[in-house]
């Protein structure tokens, strides 16, 4: 059970990191987890038919180390060590992952100005994940116990949370308007796949400099549904913004995906929680005695090697007094909340620029702040360039580059290409994070 919380809390998120990408509402403006298309011709209203966005972030593990996690490849004893040497006390990781396509309007309709409409339906898929560790858990799960012997480690508080849903966005234009402000909303129906939750708390484990015996001690807990195509879950979220023209440009703020999801069959393993009835939501803690894992008849030998847990696990869980069952309740969703100021028109060639900054409401996400600048090389290629900070990693290096290409019924589409993270995809055995964004724009009305 141990090999299996400690296999959620971070093998889990480490092999799924590359999966993933930052998103935001599918409205006229974007938010800073996406690139910017610039101003176009007001008789055309460009709005995203197709996307994918693909993005993940770390402020300790490389990104080499993530990569050789998901492709299978070797990882030395030495690199290993390597790695740990770089964590800092308490860790932190994340990815999310979002494909959509847009099924309304279609082509040739006209959109109403300042009244009640919808404005697009999108349909599409998104996947999250976050999770916060501490050094020596990282090191007792990747390299055993057998470089701490003689040593207690202490494994503390790690959490972790991964998330995927199919959905149904309805984005409305809302007619209201306040001192030069215009306002929008979305409602965004969706289907819960697949909910993994875990948690540790005091946890801690201490090998005799002999390896005669092993003391575990904490509490911890996990819950999971597995992937589910049907679904194992529903929700309902919403999201709201408004925006108004300042100095040839414009400010925006806007909050999404703000709502609950209803979770079904979710299979807990517990040990020092209390719990109501089928509740999901953990209550208090309450102190457990630690065990001598000596006592359950391993070997020296067995302490030794890092598959003890698997072997002697069902003996094990039993001295741990691990508690079981079968859940459904409803958890907050992880929203979004963005606050964007867009300048335009500072040259012949610079468009202008983009100061934001941007928030997750999950596990391994801090307050992201960045800054971009627009330009127009040639044509109609435009150029973005910007620097993050914070976010699931510490720093971005950004890039973007917007073009036409392609026609259909008469009209031509624009596309959009997005690099997050350069810096990383040079060098991925230093820095923190990648990603990758494509995203296809129609233009719908005059």
């Amino acid at each position: 059970m141990i090999k299996k919380v400690l296999l959620i809390v971070l093998y889990v998120a480490m092999s799924a990191s590359l999966y993933a990408s930052d998103t935001c509402e599918s409205v006229g403006f974007v938010s800073d987890t996406r690139p910017e298309l610039l101003p176009l011709p007001k008789i055309k209203t460009y709005r995203p038919v197709a996307s994918f966005w693909a993005t993940s972030g770390s402020n300790s593990v490389p990104l080499s180390m993530a990569s050789k996690f998901l492709t299978g490849g070797y990882i030395s004893p030495d690199e290993m060590k390597d790695y740990e040497s770089k964590l800092l006390t308490q860790n932190r990781m994340g990815y999310l992952q979002d494909m959509s396509v847009s099924v309304y309007p279609i082509p040739g309709l006209t959109e109403p100005n300042d009244q009640l409409a919808l404005k697009q339906i999108t349909v599409g898929t998104i996947s999250l994940g976050g999770v916060s560790f501490t050094k020596d858990a990282f090191g007792m799960f990747f390299r055993g116990n057998t470089p701490y012997l003689g040593q207690r480690k202490d494994l503390g508080t790690n959490n972790f949370l991964q998330l995927r849903q199919r959905y149904v966005d309805f984005d409305i234009q809302l007619p209201w308007k306040a001192k030069g402000w215009k306002f929008f909303s979305n409602l965004k129906l969706s289907q819960v796949l697949d909910f993994k939750r875990a948690e540790t708390s005091n946890l801690f484990l201490a090998t005799d400099i002999n390896a005669d015996s092993i003391i575990l001690g904490g509490n911890f807990y996990s819950q999971q549904t597995g992937y589910d195509f049907w679904g194992t879950g529903v929700g309902f979220q919403i999201g709201f913004g408004a925006f108004r023209s300042i100095n040839r440009g414009y400010l925006s703020v806007s909050v999404s995906d703000l709502g609950v999801l209803s979770v079904n069959g979710v299979q807990r393993q517990s040990r020092g929680f209390a719990w109501e009835g089928s509740d999901i939501k953990p209550g208090d803690e309450f102190s457990v005695k630690d065990v001598n894992i000596q006592s359950v008849g391993l070997t020296g030998t067995d302490i030794k090697v890092s598959n003890w847990f698997g072997r002697q696990r069902d003996t094990v869980e039993a001295r741990l007094n691990i508690e079981e069952g079968v859940q459904r309740g409803t958890v907050l969703s992880p929203f979004m909340a963005t606050l964007n100021y867009n300048k335009y028109s500072l040259g012949s060639k610079i468009n202008g620029y983009r100061l934001g900054i941007n928030y997750i409401h999950i596990v391994g996400f801090t307050p992201r702040i960045s800054a971009e600048i627009r330009w127009r090389p040639f044509g109609s290629v435009n150029l973005n360039h910007g620097v993050s900070f914070g976010g699931f990693d510490t720093f971005d290096v950004n890039s973007s580059v917007s073009f036409e290409a392609g026609t259909f019924n008469g009209e031509t589409c624009m596309w959009s290409v997005y690099f997050r993270g350069i810096e990383s995809l040079l060098v991925p055995s230093e820095f923190h994070g990648g990603g990758i964004g494509i995203q296809v724009y129609y233009p719908f009305g005059s």
